[in-house]
């Protein structure tokens, strides 16, 4: 499990990378596409593409990890991200906008 996450996070630093410096070349420029960043754009994309197989690598993992424990039986908790669970006084679960 470890190698998966230096796996993303060596992934998603080289994918940070490759956008810093098709930022910065087309920051050099006055914001006009300069020649010479077709080169940084396709290795930003290739970057994006290895980082998002490592993020496929690592949900499978997940699912297994999931399958083995026989957590697939349990739905998936969702979160509504407006609203947050509190509990009042007479210990009643209330959600309260944010």
């Amino acid at each position: 499990m470890d190698a998966i996450v230096d796996t993303l996070d060596k992934k998603y630093d080289e994918l940070l990378t490759a956008l810093a410096i098709v930022l910065e070349t087309r920051e050099t420029n006055g914001g006009e596409k300069p020649e010479g960043i077709d080169p940084h754009l396709e290795s930003f994309q290739k970057s994006l593409l290895s980082f998002q197989a490592s993020c496929e690598e690592a949900q499978e993992f997940v699912e297994t990890l999931k399958h083995s424990v026989g957590c697939e039986k349990f739905p998936e908790q969702v979160f509504d991200s407006d609203f947050i669970p509190i509990k009042t006084d007479d210990e009643k679960t209330s959600k309260t906008k944010i």
